[in-house]
């Protein structure tokens, strides 16, 4: 077996100009408003991924600029900080058994996924890095950085973010008989102007301050933990109107969908599939866990299965929201899982490589 199982192109995503990026948005906006029109969970973020992930591979030139994706991301921090209200200070201290769960969760999975890859043909770094559910982004560079393959990390990683996306809420259709909300949401009207003010103010300095000093999913811990502060200080109980939101989840979408421009089946085929194998694997442990686990420490077992999802925490945040699941639990365990990973998983990958290295030593001198 080869270390690198696809022949995946050096240069996955086309140059971003205008018009891919207008392309694409356009695309986006109308597989969002096709899933609205059919009352499908999560319509505009979901429906935008549908609709230029298919576009791209089939070979459609599509790209979405990092500014307005981080822009939207913000918003979306902006959004899930509004759920740490003043009431919920308290019950923080209770998550420590769902924590301890989740970083339990994270070792058999570092274990686990890369023991399978590199059956699969993966050399160490790459099986390492495509397996740990953290940042797209992070992983990426960090992979690359230690010799992974940065394409076939990056492929695996938004394989993982579409399919978890899409499962879940469509379980939860046929499972939980889930329907979309159809009360009128928040309108500009609805938020006054001193409590814009402060929102767009979380929404700004945070995405500074975010990425400006590398937080762990930078653009959305930023604007996040400006939002919680102010929220949990009554600053403000206000969030951004639903029409923002929508139009974020559809540059979001849109932003996964178009990772897949320049990307082939031909070329790519095995990558995408061992990713989607890794992925329901991952699921499917969570979904265990979760059931089992959850009635033990007193929490809802589908909070507990969107917080240990494998998921990108901007779209499991945005789908505890659409289920009407405590948001607050869901993204602070997601923000910890990025955070764990991101800080522990590339000391741990040395660690391992140097004992590799020492035990190969010592054999070699014993014979």
């Amino acid at each position: 077996m080869t270390d690198r199982p696809d022949e995946t192109p050096s240069s996955p995503l086309p140059p971003a100009s205008l018009r891919n990026i207008g392309s694409a948005l356009a695309l986006g906006l109308a597989g969002g408003a096709t899933f609205f029109w059919l009352s499908l969970p999560l319509p505009w973020m979901l429906g935008a991924m549908a609709a230029t992930s298919v576009a791209a591979i089939s070979g459609m030139s599509l790209a979405m600029s990092k500014h307005l994706r981080h822009l939207m991301i913000a918003v979306i921090g902006v959004l899930l900080g509004s759920a740490f209200t003043p009431e919920l200070a308290g019950q923080i201290a209770l998550w420590t058994a769902s924590l301890t769960i989740l970083a339990v969760f994270l070792v058999l999975l570092a274990v686990l996924v890369p023991w399978c890859l590199r059956h699969a043909g993966y050399d160490r770094a790459t099986a390492f890095f495509s397996a740990l559910p953290a940042g797209l982004t992070e992983m990426t560079a960090i992979g690359s950085d230690n010799g992974g393959n940065p394409q076939t990390i990056a492929l695996t990683h938004t394989v993982r973010v579409l399919i978890v996306a899409f499962v879940i809420p469509f379980l939860m259709v046929v499972l939980a008989g889930y329907e979309r909300p159809t009360a009128a949401g928040r309108t500009m009207i609805d938020v006054s102007g001193a409590d814009l003010s402060v929102l767009a103010a979380c929404c700004v300095i945070g995405l500074w301050l975010g990425l400006k000093f590398k937080f762990p999913a930078g653009a959305l811990a930023g604007p996040l933990i400006l939002s919680a502060l102010v929220h949990v200080t009554g600053l403000t109980s206000s969030s951004p109107p639903d029409f923002l939101i929508s139009i974020a989840q559809v540059v979001l979408g849109t932003s996964v969908g178009a990772r897949f421009a320049g990307l082939t089946f031909a070329k790519t085929g095995k990558t995408i599939l061992l990713a989607a194998i890794a992925t329901v694997g991952m699921l499917i442990l969570s979904g265990i866990g979760a059931m089992l686990l959850g009635p033990l420490i007193g929490v809802d077992p589908l909070a507990l299965l969107l917080a240990l999802a494998p998921g990108g925490v901007t779209e499991m945040s945005l789908i505890a929201l659409a289920l009407d699941q405590d948001i607050a639990f869901v993204t602070t365990h997601h923000v910890v899982r990025i955070a764990l990973i991101v800080m522990i998983g590339p000391a741990v990958f040395v660690a391992m490589e140097r004992l590799r290295t020492r035990s190969a030593l010592t054999t070699e001198t014993r014979e």
